[in-house]
């Protein structure tokens, strides 16, 4: 499993989350290959470890490289023992959907294993440099990343226009409790609207339709209860892979911009071709 930030130990950890290594650094770097229609993924990394000490105990066998691979979407969860000069996993159809939490573990493989590394914090005693099989020696960032179709479809699928009479004519209404987004309009808007989404025009509803909807949609998200619809797990997976992180802080209407790729631009971008 993955070791959270705030998990504490009483012997040093070479980790980005402490300074118990001084300036030592230990990660991984990580390029992600995805045929998203077949649900396959193929992750190749590469482990960087800055310090000579930590390294000799892997080369002794003292110490055992990992990588934790966690997707909670498919209850996938496996620790899987890699190289340091690099690695490459992969996984079937299925194994991750959603979003996917990558760790590098080192831990130690036999008792009596002596942290002798220079760098570390002159505050930890000769008695807590000592440790058991299986304690950790090192801990990377949690790197994280969006795996399937959902990350890649339009945002435009998420919403269901609807005509309905009790909504007055120029405004519109949202509703969250289906699978995709309810526009409510009155019907002379709908055919109106109807009319321009099959035309250049079209951009026009991104930032007057679209993009008060998104930050609604957003709003609602940081309050919960929304999970199980379609339209939610859209957005979660577009504001994962767009790095938006959806918190009681979050800009409403800036994130809605950077899901829908900023839609000012396109509108602009429109009457630039019609100037031509």
């Amino acid at each position: 499993m993955l070791i959270k930030p705030s998990s504490t130990f009483a012997h040093p950890v070479l980790s980005p989350q402490t300074d118990d290594y001084g300036d030592r650094l230990f990660d991984i770097s990580l390029e992600v290959e995805e045929a998203p229609e077949a649900g396959e993924v193929v992750l190749k990394g590469l482990c960087i470890l800055d310090d000579p000490a930590p390294r000799q105990l892997i080369g002794s066998g003292q110490a055992t490289l990992g990588v934790v691979v966690e997707c909670l979407e498919t209850y996938f969860q496996r620790f899987f023992m890699v190289q340091e000069d690099g690695f490459t996993l992969q996984f079937g159809a299925g194994e991750l959907r959603g979003r996917v939490a990558v760790q590098a573990v080192l831990a130690a493989s036999e008792d009596g294993v002596q942290l002798e590394s220079k760098f570390i914090a002159a505050d930890y005693p000769p008695n807590t440099r000592r440790l058991e099989s299986g304690d950790v020696i090192a801990l990377s960032a949690i790197h994280t990343f969006e795996a399937g179709l959902d990350k890649l479809l339009p945002m435009e699928s998420i919403f269901h226009l609807v005509a309905s009479e009790d909504v007055a004519d120029g405004i519109f209404q949202v509703g969250l409790d289906t699978e995709a987004i309810r526009l409510e309009v009155h019907p002379d808007l709908y055919r109106t609207i109807y009319g321009i989404r099959g035309t250049s025009l079209r951009d026009i509803l991104l930032s007057s339709l679209f993009l008060p909807a998104v930050m609604n949609a957003l709003d609602a998200m940081r309050s919960g209860g929304y999970e199980g619809q379609r339209w939610h797990r859209v957005i979660e997976a577009r504001c994962s892979n767009e790095g938006v992180i959806v918190d009681d802080n979050t800009d409403l209407a800036l994130s809605a911009q950077r899901l829908l790729d900023g839609p000012l631009g396109l509108l602009r971008g429109m009457f630039r071709e019609g100037d031509e």
